[in-house]
C-alpha cells in the first residue's frame, strides 16, 4: 500500500545525496499585493453568532470541535464554504485533482462567485494538478492561489519534477524546505486545523486506502491568530503568485466553458458519498443551532513556523517554533504523555526528552503505522531500529493496524463501501496529563522537526483533552493495533487480537515479500536524518 504522493521531500534527499549541496539562490521576486484577513469579522453572519457563543464564556476563552471522521471533516468543510460571506482562506500542503479537489474548487469557486474573496496556499511540490487545473480558478477576480517555494514543476509528475529539482542549479537546501501547513478559515470567525489535505484519501474516499485522521474546529480568539499565521505566509517572498509560475493564456469563453463543467461535475450525486445532500443539511443545521454546550472551551496557543522554517537554509539540524514548544510542552508532563504520530523517527533531543520523563515515572504511550499500514516505508525503515531502545526505556509503543476492526465506527459510509480498503494512520496528536491537548500538523520526524514548517493549536482543555485521549485509546485497543513487547531475550514481539482471539507476531507483521526487500533496501540507505 502506497501513497499516490510518493513521499516528495524523501525524493528531495535523495537528491541531496545524488548531486550534493550548492549555494544558496534566493527565492526570485515577483510582483505581489499584500493583502490581510478581515478586520471585522464579527460584522459576518457567522461573525455575529460566534460572537454571541464566545460571550457566554470567560474571557480569553476559544470554542473547540472535534472532527474525528473523514466524511464528518469534510461536510463542514463544504458547509462553512457556503456559508461563507466575505472571505475563505486556505492553506495546504496537497492538493490533489480527484474527486474532493474538484469538489473543493467547485465550493470555492461557487463561493467566490457569490462576492467571497477567496485566497489559496498550496506547497507547489505536492500538487498534484494540471496547471490548468488551478489557473482557470485562479483566472476568477475573486480568487488568488499563490505557491509555497515553487521549483516549476507543476504538472511534470514525480520524475518531471525530480528531474526539474536536480537541474536546478543546486539550490536543494531551499528546495527541501516544504509547506506542511494545513488551515481552512472562513470569514475570520471559524477555522479548521489538524492533518487533513485536499484529496480523496483524507475524506474516506479512496478505493486503495484511506487516512485515519483527526482536525479541529475552532472558534473565538484563536482564529484571529490562525489568520495572523495565514497572513504572513500570504505576504512573504517564499509565497509566490500562481501566475508567477503559470503562464497560461485564457480566454473568457475558456473560462466560462471550464467553471460551466466544474459546477455540472458538483451537480452529480454520483461524485459524492451517499446521501452528501442530507448530511451537507444537517451539519448547517447544526451550525445553525450550536450551542456552547455542545463545544469544548479552552484557552488556545498556536504553534505556526515562519516560512523556511528557520533563516540556516544549509543546516538540517536547526529548529523551528514548532519543535521549541512541543519539547517544552512534553517536558511539563507529570503523570502521562499519549501521542499519535504516523512518520516517527527518534532524533538524539527526543530520546533525551523520553528519557527524562521515564526517569520521573511518567506513562510515555506513543501510537504510529505499522509497516503494512505505513505508507512512507522508508521512514519505517529508520524507526525499526529505535523501537528497542524505547521499549527498553519503559515507552509504550503500538503500532496502527490497516485492518482495524473499528472501521465501521470511523467511517460514516463503511456499509455501503464496496469492499474495505486499509486505514493509515495521519492524526497527529499530542495530549498531556489528561489537560492539555496539541492538534496539528507537526510529525514526530526530522522533517517536521527541522525542515517543514508545520502548524497547531495547544489547548488548555481538560474535557478536550480527555475526549482526544480516549480517541487515541480506542485507536491503540488490541483490536486496531499490534502492541509491542520486548522479552527476556531482548526480541520484539508484537501481540494483538482479531476476531477476539490473542495473535503474536515475531517479525513485521501482515507484509509480504515484496514488502519485506524493499524494507531491507531501505535499511542500507543513508537517508535517515533527511527523511
Amino acid at each position: 500500500m502506497a501513497s499516490r504522493l510518493f513521499r516528495f521531500p524523501s525524493i528531495l534527499a535523495l537528491a541531496l545525496l545524488l548531486a550534493g549541496c550548492a549555494g544558496l539562490k534566493p527565492v526570485d521576486p515577483v510582483d505581489r499585493v499584500d493583502s490581510r484577513a478581515i478586520a471585522d469579522p464579527e460584522t459576518t453572519p457567522l461573525g455575529r453568532q460566534i460572537r454571541r457563543l464566545v460571550k457566554t464564556q470567560p474571557a480569553g476563552q476559544s470554542g473547540f470541535l472535534i472532527l474525528d471522521k473523514g466524511e464528518e471533516a469534510l461536510l463542514w468543510r463544504g458547509m462553512l464554504a457556503d456559508q461563507a460571506s466575505r472571505t475563505i482562506d486556505a492553506q495546504y500542503f496537497i492538493w490533489y485533482q480527484d474527486n474532493v479537489g474538484r469538489i473543493a474548487a467547485e465550493r470555492l469557486l461557487r463561493a467566490a462567485e457569490r462576492g467571497v474573496r477567496v485566497r489559496v496556499i498550496v506547497d507547489e511540490i505536492s500538487l498534484d494538478a494540471d496547471p490548468r487545473f488551478l489557473a482557470f480558478l485562479n483566472d476568477h477576480p475573486q480568487v488568488e492561489i499563490r505557491l509555497y517555494n515553487p521549483v516549476g514543476a507543476l504538472g511534470l509528475g514525480t520524475l518531471g519534477k525530480l528531474a526539474r529539482i536536480i537541474g536546478s542549479g543546486g539550490d536543494f537546501p531551499r528546495l527541501n524546505r516544504r509547506m506542511h501547513n494545513k488551515t481552512f478559515i472562513v470569514d475570520g470567525s471559524l477555522a479548521i486545523l489538524g492533518g487533513r489535505n485536499v484529496a480523496d484519501e483524507y475524506y474516506d474516499l479512496n478505493q486503495r486506502f484511506n487516512f485515519r485522521d483527526l482536525d479541529v474546529l475552532a472558534l473565538g480568539p484563536a482564529v484571529p491568530k490562525v489568520s495572523s499565521s495565514f497572513d504572513d505566509y500570504w505576504n512573504h517572498p517564499w509565497v509566490v503568485p500562481l501566475e508567477a509560475v503559470v503562464d497560461i493564456a485564457i480566454t473568457p469563453e475558456e473560462r466560462a466553458a471550464y467553471y460551466r463543467g466544474l459546477h455540472q461535475y458538483a451537480a452529480h450525486p454520483e461524485n459524492f458519498p451517499p446521501r452528501f445532500d442530507a448530511g451537507l443539511a444537517a451539519t448547517t443545521a447544526r451550525l445553525k443551532s450550536l450551542r456552547a454546550a455542545d463545544l469544548h472551551w479552552g484557552q488556545a496557543r498556536l504553534i505556526s513556523d515562519r516560512p523556511g522554517k528557520n533563516p540556516e537554509l544549509d543546516r538540517y539540524d536547526a529548529f523551528g517554533e514548532s519543535g521549541r514548544q512541543l519539547t517544552e510542552l512534553a517536558l511539563g508532563a507529570q503523570r502521562e504523555l499519549l501521542a499519535t504520530t504516523p512518520y516517527l523517527i527518534m532524533l538524539p533531543g527526543t530520546f533525551s526528552l523520553l528519557e527524562d520523563l521515564r526517569e520521573r515515572n511518567v506513562r510515555v504511550a506513543i501510537l504510529t503505522n505499522s509497516m503494512a499500514a505505513n505508507d512512507a516505508i522508508w521512514v519505517h525503515s529508520r524507526y525499526a531500529f529505535q523501537r528497542r531502545r524505547l521499549l527498553g526505556m519503559g515507552v509504550e509503543l503500538f503500532e496502527y493496524r490497516g485492518d482495524a476492526e473499528d472501521q465501521p465506527l470511523l467511517i460514516d459510509r463503511y456499509a455501503r463501501m464496496p469492499e474495505p480498503v486499509p486505514l493509515t494512520l495521519h492524526a497527529k496528536t499530542l495530549v498531556i496529563d489528561r489537560q492539555v491537548v496539541y492538534i496539528g500538523s507537526f510529525n514526530m520526524d526530522p522533517r517536521s522537526t527541522h525542515l517543514n514548517t508545520e502548524i497547531g493549536l495547544i489547548i488548555e482543555s481538560p474535557p478536550l483533552a480527555q475526549a482526544v485521549a480516549a480517541l487515541i485509546e480506542r485507536d491503540m485497543a488490541p483490536h486496531n493495533s499490534w502492541r509491542l513487547e520486548l522479552t527476556a531475550e531482548g526480541r520484539i514481539e508484537w501481540v494483538t487480537q482479531r476476531a477476539g482471539r490473542p495473535v503474536r507476531a515475531e517479525a513485521e507483521p501482515d507484509i509480504g515479500v515484496g514488502e519485506a526487500l524493499k524494507f531491507l533496501i531501505l535499511t542500507l540507505l543513508p537517508i535517515g536524518e533527511l527523511i
